[in-house]
């Protein structure tokens, strides 16, 4: 597509982002995938706070029902993000990546798959040894994983809290390392989970 005005050889001549991933670009399933997850996953380090910080048994109540509510959907996302991947591999990394790069990438990614599968269990984990584990999500009815135990809700309670911990040590790792590769090597790996880009 032509922008208006745009002579031959200039300006921007065509933005488009396919639905599937292309060998140099993520598609467009992929990145609602992955910006939805982050929004989400900032969204409840926020709402994590506002529940230590919260007075009255009412207002935490409600919180921390809005957080595992919240707490779903990511893990729902996360389940259907790993199902698109399975179907439709990611990008090649750039040619020139050493090999301790990519290893160090492929390792990254497992591990923060692995947290955003395990942050949001453990929570329904704690919830559900706390007693708060059953309840209502719009029409569904989301069920108890094991029995009320102060025990478990202590254990439990410090998995969660240690995960979540590590799941935002571990993204901001993320985001150094694509800020890296942006504004040191001037390549595309972060440009190419970017909402838009230029085409070619």
């Amino acid at each position: 597509m032509k922008w208006p005005g745009a002579s031959q050889g200039q300006g921007i001549e065509r933005l488009s982002i396919p639905l599937r991933n292309t060998d140099d670009r993520y598609g467009l399933i992929s990145q609602l995938f992955h910006w939805l997850i982050v929004a989400l996953i900032i969204f409840q380090y926020t709402w994590a706070w506002r529940i230590d910080n919260a007075e009255g048994f009412r207002i935490r109540l409600e919180l921390v029902t809005q957080h595992k509510t919240i707490g779903m959907v990511v893990l729902l996302l996360a389940v259907l993000r790993l199902a698109w991947r399975l179907f439709n591999r990611p990008p090649d990394l750039p040619a020139g990546m050493p090999r301790w790069e990519r290893l160090a990438a492929g390792l990254s990614h497992a591990v923060l798959y692995g947290l955003i599968f395990a942050v949001p269990l453990t929570g329904w984990l704690y919830s559900s040894a706390a007693g708060l584990g059953e309840y209502w999500w719009g029409p569904v009815s989301i069920p108890g994983l094991i029995e009320t135990s102060e025990r478990l809700e202590d254990v439990f309670g410090l998995i969660h809290q240690a995960l979540a911990i590590s799941l935002g040590l571990l993204a901001i790792i993320h985001v150094l390392a694509a800020l890296r590769h942006h504004f040191l090597k001037h390549d595309d790996v972060l440009r190419r989970m970017l909402p838009i880009w230029r085409g070619k």
